[in-house]
């Protein structure tokens, strides 16, 4: 079915709501839908109905074509001729309410890129800040950036794509390269978030890659290190702050923000955490559900361009991928991302590293290692036993279908395996291996309990599973045929569990469910 984009979408459904047993069913009339959707929409919009069952009831499914125009489709939702205008995000339909929403998406609709644009300044007021480029593209260590940075100043830019053919800026050679009367980025260093600052960056008269330059010299200087005991790794000394993640998050708010608009960057930087605001919504499609398998674009692909031309940013545009496993591969949460007062947020959380989390992100093959998919799936396990496709899915934010070479290929690599029973209704589930388990240890918060808090947790999966085994007990708390069949006795001693409704007391039939 082809995928609809800005189309008029109810307020909610009752499907997506209730789950989908709450199927009930229309007696309207196909062409009649048809025929409606035309004379409510402006412009008209041309739609396919068609007739399909399910559960016994009767469904129409309406297809939408891909709107490939600029202008957004409107609908009218009251009889005195309202009209509603939506884009779709995800699997929702968000009202587009203002006029700069609307020209967005007019934008991103049309391949709009306003870092492209001229801006009309000669190529002689950039002179004084190529320097700053240079020293990027020094520090890259490539043979092929280093000697760019040699070239003269009129062939770096013209090489970079911040010169027009007339010796004229670009507006991302301006932004970058031209004095500006107010700072674009702002950096606080803070004890705690909201407390006083401690430091700061704040350049006026600069361009921006002069300030960026000042931003991580300060960030770099401020964060500290941690060093990791003896055992096998070869990391040294590690970041409270991975800057792998902090650059990523820096430069996205570069590439993606709305540069029409006069607010700088926000950067605040405590100890163990750091918070960059980006004037501007998501990217039209984008939300905070799919920022990490959206389709790589940016709201400014020619300043996208130079970035990672200066090595700056991913070349392979895995920005927010690096993000999730610079972090999560030290023991750390994922970033986050949220959209709030017209601009993005993100949040990089930090702090001491946790080693056994390092081990096993460092035993896996590097395909793996450089995956986005093999971090979510260790964070994830590290506080649940077991997870099936769907639920990694809603973290990896994709659909269950889309992870089945992952995790044939993470099985095949020793780091997770197919739990002994499925989960309720024959669902597959998957759990770390046993040498992982082992690793990990105390890290998790399942593994190799009292027995107190072990029956709590049979109690927890027979209430996930519907019902429990011996098997399961082993999967859960990596523990002995006897050692399980014990603790679920204490289990359904204490009240937590009974014996499943005609199962035998003891042999391989032997089930559990739960009390409440």
């Amino acid at each position: 079915m082809p995928t609809p984009t800005a189309v008029p979408c109810s307020s909610g459904s009752t499907t997506e709501q209730a789950g989908s047993a709450a199927i009930l069913g229309t007696r309207l009339d196909a062409r009649w839908l048809r025929e409606r959707v035309r004379e409510l929409t402006t412009p008209s919009l041309a739609v396919s109905v068609v007739e399909q069952h399910a559960s016994n009831k009767r469904l129409l499914i309406v297809e939408v074509p891909r709107n490939e125009s600029s202008e957004p489709f409107a609908a009218t939702v009251s009889k005195r001729g309202g009209h509603r205008r939506a884009r779709r995000i995800g699997r929702q339909c968000h009202e587009m309410t203002t006029v700069a929403e609307m020209l967005e998406w007019a934008r991103s609709r049309s391949g709009y890129d306003w870092s492209a644009q001229p801006s009309g300044k000669p190529f002689e007021s950039a002179r004084p800040a190529t320097a700053a480029l240079r020293d990027f593209l020094r520090e890259s260590g490539e043979p092929e950036r280093v000697s760019l940075a040699e070239e003269t100043d009129r062939d770096l830019l013209a090489r970079l794509q911040l010169l027009q053919p007339d010796s004229r800026l670009t507006r991302a050679g301006d932004v970058l390269l031209c004095p500006a009367d107010a700072p674009r980025l702002r950096y606080t260093l803070r004890p705690v978030l909201g407390a006083r600052s401690t430091a700061s960056v704040r350049l006026s008269g600069r361009g921006l890659a002069e300030e960026l330059r000042a931003v991580f010299d300060a960030f770099s200087s401020s964060n500290s290190t941690i060093s990791l005991p003896s055992g096998g790794l070869a990391e040294g000394a590690v970041q409270v702050l991975p800057f792998g993640a902090v650059r990523e998050a820096l430069v996205n708010a570069v590439m993606h923000r709305d540069w029409d608009r006069p607010e700088a960057i926000v950067i605040d930087h405590t100890e163990a955490e750091l918070v960059v605001y980006s004037p501007g919504p998501f990217l039209d499609g984008v939300s905070e559900r799919t920022v990490l398998t959206a389709t790589s674009r940016t709201r400014n692909p020619r300043m996208g361009s130079v970035l990672r031309s200066l090595r700056i940013a991913e070349r392979e545009r895995t920005g927010v991928d690096r993000m999730f496993i610079e972090l999560i591969r030290l023991g750390h949460k994922p970033p986050s991302f949220s959209e709030r007062d017209a601009g993005v947020r993100v949040a990089l959380r930090g702090g001491p590293p946790v080693p056994e989390v390092l081990q096993v992100h460092a035993s896996l093959p590097p395909p793996l290692r450089r995956s986005a998919r093999s971090a979510v799936a260790i964070d994830l396990l590290r506080s649940k036993p077991s997870v099936s496709a769907e639920e990694l899915g809603e973290v990896a934010q994709e659909a269950p279908k889309e992870l089945a070479g992952f995790l044939a290929d993470a099985v095949g690599a020793g780091l997770v395996q197919r739990t002994a029973n499925p989960r309720r209704g024959g669902i597959p589930a998957w759990r770390l291996t046993d040498r992982h388990r082992e690793t990990l240890g105390s890290v998790l918060p399942y593994y190799a309990r009292p027995a107190e808090e072990s029956a709590r947790l049979i109690a927890q999966l027979a209430r996930s599973q519907g019902e429990v085994r011996n098997q399961d007990v082993q999967d859960l708390l990596g523990l002995s045929s006897p050692r399980a069949s014990q603790l679920l006795k204490r289990a359904e001693a204490d009240g937590v569990i009974r014996l499943g409704p005609g199962a035998k007391r003891t042999g391989r039939g032997t089930f559990y469910v739960p009390t409440s």
